[in-house]
């Protein structure tokens, strides 16, 4: 009876070293400062909201299109009703002048594509393709090419801007550069927080140019010796 006795007893102490030490490991790990995975606990214990970012979703860039010529285009008109001198004539004259300073005589001349006195200017523009990768991060890429109309009638002017390419260099010294038309630009699938970026620099200049010749053209016009 008596050693039936100790060995229960002896069943008892095992039971209890056992427990304890289960009771003891658990608590350690959840209460131990030293490991990476007890910040974890400690900050679902407590109950403290975890703040994730939230991706932002980038809104792709759609220009103006023609529909039915199937081209990026831009149009619009510009009135100054209050402006007594600003005959059709008058427009275009200080228009010829605003495009000849802005570019330079010997490259306007180059632009030129269509002089009709008194009624349309149409030119192809060539410049830097500059495009916006930041708030103080810009960069050429190339060139943008660009056919501007601009035709006059009294106390206003249409604009209109299309046919956008982008030039850039070929391979080696002697390779052709590469044309790329903004509309494939427009369609791609793939890869548009890139491409779009071409797209904005176009936007950028159309902008640009109808805010200066608009500002140029509200101007009286004085004749110089050398406008003819």
């Amino acid at each position: 009876m008596a050693k039936a006795q100790r060995s229960l007893s002896n069943h008892i102490k095992v039971f209890l070293f056992l427990f304890a030490f289960v009771v003891c490991g658990n608590a350690n790990g959840q209460w131990d400062t030293g490991g990476g995975s007890a910040d974890t606990a400690m900050a679902a214990g407590t109950g403290d909201s975890v703040v994730v970012p939230k991706k932002v979703v980038y809104t792709r860039f759609v220009p103006p299109y023609d529909s039915m010529r199937e081209i990026i285009f831009y149009e619009g008109v510009v009135e100054n009703e209050e402006c007594d001198m600003c005959t059709s004539d008058s427009l275009y004259w200080r228009a010829k002048r605003f495009l000849s300073k802005k570019y330079g005589k010997a490259v306007f001349k180059k632009m030129l594509v269509e002089d009709k006195p008194a009624h349309h200017l149409t030119i192809i523009v060539q410049i830097p393709m500059v495009v916006v990768n930041g708030k103080y991060n810009k960069a050429a890429k190339g060139m943008m090419e660009y056919k501007f109309v601009i035709r006059f009638q009294d106390s206003r002017f249409k604009y209109q801007f299309g046919n956008f390419i982008h030039l850039q260099s070929g391979e080696g010294l002697v390779g052709n550069p590469t044309k790329t038309y903004h509309e494939y630009y427009m369609r791609v699938k793939r890869g548009y927080e890139a491409t779009d970026k071409f797209l904005l620099a176009a936007d950028r200049e159309v902008k640009d140019m109808v805010a200066s010749i608009s500002y140029a053209l509200k101007a009286p016009y004085k004749p110089e010796e050398d406008d003819w």
